[in-house]
């Protein structure tokens, strides 16, 4: 039995769990999770404990003796049941509490640092083992702002296996420095099989977190030579609480055939591609989406959405409204849903956008192109979807036009690939060739008939030969003055806002706050998408990017421009059917600079720093978290902390991969890890109630909106999906232009610095 204690790190215990059964799938279909407040103490005692062999208690926010943090894990210590408990962080404070410990602050909060762990031998053969085999001095992560108190320390119920050795970083009196480190790492009881560690056994930066869970395997079944046998009814948890072995594959209807052809760019620069087919094909289209990678890598998207299905949502009201948009911006309303009020953590679109994603697939004999995207759902969704959950308490005060959600069916488009030599266009167009859905708009999709399919194809194909390479001066960039952006709250206002937030850290309810502010531009913005157009080429000549993004809607007169350098998250399907799915998060920064030597110094600097690589741990291991609950394989880290330089800043990325359940989708994926982890901090329940509170003064009680959200496409081909998390963004609507801007808050974090940070990641992009 593993108790959640509501933390962004607890399937990470549960796949060392599963890694430590995989030679029994009989064991592995036997790991139960379950929240810390899903039964009452009377529930769990009655119906589930006669079936337990042992428990594992995870970390958390907050405190043991608080019973909203801690739920029903006192009552599980303290009861005399004799099964053995584990308990990490949070739950080995909670041992200690419940026989007489005082739980204190650190003298210096630890969060995402690594310290040398000094172990004591111990001949209790209750007590000893749990360490057994570890060197002295090995290394372990910790994130933890309390600590067991030495001082009246009940020796004569629980032992002390391990103490933290050496120093750790602080910030004080405006800079960092070393102080030393001794707090309790490791305890026993003396004759209950109770045990806890201090430091984070999960995380990728841990030694000996395996050996650990086989310690403790080890000593229940010394405990219990024959594993307990379910002697009552079972309680049937919830499918989204437990890990299934054995999964029914998600069913998907094939609806189209795919017409395709391809063009050979050969004369123009990969890099310039994308901006001359956008200029060639889009030029005076009045509602352009494109999904555009300036960098010259991978692949860019460009389509319209001209008389178009889109997809809008409201949070607020829960309503699902489906349209079409003519030219000239007539709308005509195809349908409307209110969905469901959400159920616990659920949200109500997700799984409707799921089903609908499922329904607009590629029949499974359709030609292919061998690229990812082959028509599909291409936009953006709003960091207020969060709010929809019921764990997550966001401002979602309706300020802006923009929706919550907003998709459009791309249902013809070219498709640039800007990993061939010369570049390849692809023009893409779906037939519709199912048209019996229950859904009658689902029936509108797509084109009527093959001929007209190849029609449009031909039209395009003959438009970008005849046109591409465009001659002489290939770029529309004229006007490079810039925004002058202002920002919603003060300095002062920020850095109370940051001292708020080291506050809520300190105290335990965090290890780290993504703070954010919005800036406004004092003059008037795009009010077209011409105007819109140019917007967005002045920022990617400023800070080309691999996931730029532009978007327009002309009846709301709302778009998007983004230059995000950051994946949020990638679906692909493998040769053998399994679902592939990376994310790439970012956290550590440093500005790019001209001369070789000094920039070279810089990216040491970054690589090294305890403090960035503390933000990027934090975050690598909460994504780790949210795969995790959906991986049918293992969570892998294959690059960890990669600095990689973009146009304007250097800046430490990992990768994070798996391959997902077979009951898992695409938006499924995407809804369990939203919103992104880098944008939220860590643990991310919490610290989004955190944020709602401090951005209430930073924000001035408007919501984030469409930043901090992510952008991008839901493919027809099955599987695959691929959005970015919108950070260098202007948001416009109604003509007023908004660019948020903010930065990972720990307990390192320098608070002059951190709105210098801010400030130039606003003006990088205007």
């Amino acid at each position: 039995l593993v108790i959640d204690n509501y933390d962004s790190y607890t399937y990470n215990l549960v796949q060392l769990l599963r890694e430590q059964t995989k030679h029994s799938k009989r064991i592995q279909e036997k790991i139960i999770v379950v929240r810390n407040d899903q039964y009452t103490w009377k529930q769990l005692q009655q119906r589930i404990l006669p079936n337990i062999d042992n428990i594992v208690i995870s970390p958390g926010p907050g405190r043991p003796d608080c019973e909203k943090d801690f739920g029903v894990c006192k009552e599980l210590i303290s009861y005399n049941h004799g099964i053995p408990i584990l308990g990490v962080c949070l739950g080995h404070q909670g041992i200690a509490a419940a026989f007489g410990a005082k739980i204190i602050p650190c003298a210096a909060p630890v969060h995402g640092q690594i310290s040398q762990i000094e172990v004591y031998s111990n001949p209790n053969a209750t007590t000893a083992g749990l360490l057994a085999g570890m060197e002295h001095g090995f290394r372990a992560v910790r994130y933890h702002s309390l600590t067991v108190s030495e001082e009246g320390f009940p020796h004569d119920q629980l032992v002390v296996l391990a103490r933290a050795t050496g120093n750790v970083q602080q910030f004080r009196e405006g800079r960092l420095e070393c102080t030393e480190s001794r707090e309790i790492m490791a305890l026993s009881h003396r004759t209950k099989p109770l045990y806890g560690v201090q430091f984070h056994p999960e995380s990728v930066c841990s030694d000996y977190g395996a050996l650990l869970i086989q310690n403790f395997a080890r000593l229940t079944c010394e405990l219990y030579p024959v594993p307990r046998t379910a002697t009552g009814s079972f309680l049937q948890l919830p499918p989204e609480l437990t890990l299934p072995a054995h999964v029914q594959k998600r069913a998907s209807d094939g609806r189209f055939d795919l017409i395709a052809d391809m063009v050979d760019l050969s004369g123009v620069d990969t890099a310039l591609a994308g901006e001359q087919l956008q200029r060639v094909l889009h030029g005076d289209d009045s509602m352009p989406l494109w999904l555009d990678n300036a960098t010259g890598e991978n692949m860019s998207v460009l389509a319209s959405a001209s008389n178009a299905v889109t997809i809008r949502y409201n949070v607020k009201r829960r309503l699902v409204t489906v349209m079409r948009i003519s030219e000239t911006a007539k709308v005509t309303v195809l349908h409307t849903a209110q969905l469901s009020a959400a159920s616990g953590d659920i949200v109500p679109f997700w799984e409707w956008m799921q089903k609908t994603v499922d329904s607009t697939q590629l029949l499974p004999d359709a030609a292919t192109t061998g690229i990812p995207f082959q028509c599909g759902w291409i936009g953006h969704i709003g960091y207020g979807m969060a709010g929809a959950k019921s764990c997550s308490q966001l401002n979602t005060t309706q300020q802006e036009q923009q929706p919550d959600a907003q998709l459009t069916f791309v249902d013809r488009c070219v498709v640039l690939d800007h990993s061939t030599h010369p570049p390849r266009a692809h023009v893409l167009a779906l037939v519709q060739q199912q048209n019996n859905s229950r859904r009658s708009w689902l029936n509108t999709l797509g084109f009527t008939n093959a001929k007209q399919a190849d029609e449009w194809v031909k039209t395009q194909t003959c438009r970008i030969q005849r046109n591409i390479p465009v001659p002489g001066d290939c770029s529309e960039v004229k006007d490079t003055s810039l925004l002058q952006l202002q920002p919603r709250t003060t300095r002062d206002g920020y850095l109370q806002a940051i001292a708020a937030a080291k506050q809520h850290i300190v105290r335990g309810e965090s290890y780290e706050v993504c703070l954010t502010t919005q800036f406004e531009a004092n003059t008037g913005g795009p009010r077209n998408a011409t105007e819109m157009r140019a917007l967005y080429l002045r920022m990617r000549q400023r800070s080309p990017a691999p996931f730029g993004a532009l978007l327009w809607y002309a009846d709301l007169k709302t778009g998007v421009a983004s230059c995000s350098p950051e994946r949020f998250l990638r679906t692909s399907t493998n040769a053998d059917g399994a679902v592939h799915v990376q994310m790439k998060p970012i956290k550590g920064t440093q500005c790019l600079i001209q001369w070789q030597r000094d920039d070279d110094c810089r990216i040491e600097q970054l690589r090294e720093s305890v403090k960035e690589r503390a933000e990027n741990l934090m975050i690598v291991d909460l994504i780790r978290h949210d795969l995790g609950a959906l991986a049918a394989t293992a969570v892998q880290v294959p690059r960890l902390m990669h600095v990689e330089s973009f146009a304007r800043v250097h800046q430490l990325v990992t990768t994070v991969d798996c391959h997902l359940r077979d009951d898992v989708g695409c938006v499924d994926a995407l809804a369990r890890c939203f919103p992104p982890g880098s944008m939220t901090g860590a643990p991310k329940r919490r610290t989004v109630q955190i944020i709602a509170e401090l951005e209430r003064q930073t924000n001035k009680g408007a919501p984030r909106g469409v930043y901090s959200g992510v952008i991008g496409y839901f493919s027809a081909s099955s599987g695959s999906a691929d959005f970015a998390v919108v950070i260098r963004t202007a948001v416009v609507e109604q003509g007023r232009v908004r660019v948020g801007a903010g930065g990972a808050i720990t307990i390192l974090s320098d608070p002059a610095a951190e709105w210098t940070e801010v400030e130039t990641k606003a003006n990088s992009i205007a």
